[in-house]
């Protein structure tokens, strides 16, 4: 999957193609570099990581230092305040 020089110093997309494809499910693997990204004010940043369980019918939602879950069967209406830019 070939992208500009350019791009792939700014983005290191194969780096991180390669980085996602050794981490498999490991959540543990997404939530530090090149995965987990923090340069925001180059738009690069990561918001968060979903582990979802289609056929449990739910999903977790991780940050470093802290995850949620939620299910249709035990579904918990709310909100989360995270600091996001420091790579666990």
């Amino acid at each position: 999957m070939p992208v500009p020089d350019e791009q792939e110093q700014f983005s290191r997309t194969q780096e991180r193609l390669s980085a996602i494809r050794a981490a498999g499910t490991d959540v543990a693997a997404m939530l530090k570099p090149p995965l987990y990204q923090s340069g925001y004010d180059d738009g690069l940043g990561t918001v968060y990581t979903a582990h979802y369980q289609a056929s449990e019918r739910r999903v977790t939602y991780y940050w470093p230092g802290e995850s949620w879950e939620q299910s249709f069967a035990d579904f918990a209406p709310g909100s989360r305040t995270v600091t996001i830019g420091q790579a666990g």
